[in-house]
């Protein structure tokens, strides 16, 4: 197949798009990443992720900013070129059929990385976005609800969250990660808390809690209907699981969707 430079692709693309708007805006990208050789379809992509990051750098008024948002663009770039084999057929039926599911995704992708600080966190979500442009299913609100909840999580979350999936560095665990940032643990406990508010984690105390009201309400439910007889039988009061005063926690479904997501 076919491959072509970027600058050329952008030159054949809508004026707004073209190479000397994203020279003047965007001179580090077009200077380290026009020479980057795409297939058609991801090459296209690839624009449609410039254009749409123009009118940002175009209101980028601090150097240091400008400086980061080049930097963020340029590694996304890089992450397309590298996984564009995985893209290429899958590309040209969405172009064709859903341009505009691939616009909002990739605006969203752009929302959340322009002024990212933590290069890591542009690694996640340009592989989110990749994963998102794969899938059959083509749901935006879903693809848009992956982009909000990522925009909340910092790379420390996500370390927290993938020791509880075992996918973490090797050896890492939670009294690992706190001697290496000089963390307490109630601080990772705020981490864990927030995880289980994105439904990323599950907190065992609150699922015995409702396991054990559950037990309590078919209890009740029994009695009452016993009660209505004129010779009830016993109902044989639940075993109620005690709550401990440590809370734990597992990871969900959810959770493990988002790091296979970003993986």
């Amino acid at each position: 197949m076919d491959q072509y430079k970027l600058k050329d692709l952008m030159d054949a693309t809508k004026e707004e798009v073209g190479k000397e708007v994203v020279e003047k805006l965007l001179p580090t990208v077009i200077q380290e990443a026009g020479n980057f050789l795409f297939d058609k379809g991801v090459g296209m992509l690839a624009c449609e992720m410039v254009g749409s990051v123009v009118p940002v750098a175009n209101n980028v008024l601090l150097s240091y900013k400008q400086h980061r948002l080049e930097r963020n663009v340029l590694n996304a770039l890089k992450i397309v070129q590298n996984r564009q084999t995985e893209l290429e057929n899958r590309m040209s039926n969405l172009f064709e059929n859903n341009p505009l599911y691939t616009r909002q995704i990739t605006e969203a992708l752009l929302d959340n990385i322009v002024d990212e600080i933590q290069e890591k966190l542009v690694e996640y979500n340009v592989n989110g976005y990749i994963n998102l442009l794969k899938s059959d299913h083509t749901n935006i609100d879903l693809g848009l609800m992956f982009f909000k909840t990522m925009s909340q999580l910092n790379d420390l979350d996500i370390r927290i969250l993938k020791v509880y999936s075992n996918l973490g560095t090797e050896g890492e665990s939670i009294v690992s990660i706190c001697n290496e940032l000089d963390l307490e643990l109630n601080q990772i406990r705020f981490i864990k808390e927030k995880l289980e508010r994105f439904g990323l984690l599950q907190s065992r105390n609150e699922e015995m809690n409702e396991n054990n009201l559950d037990a309590i309400v078919k209890y009740l439910e029994k009695v009452k209907k016993e009660n209505r007889k004129k010779n009830p039988d016993d109902v044989k009061v639940p075993s109620l699981k005690r709550v401990r005063g440590m809370d734990s926690y597992r990871i969900t479904s959810l959770g493990r969707h988002y790091l296979t997501m970003i993986g």
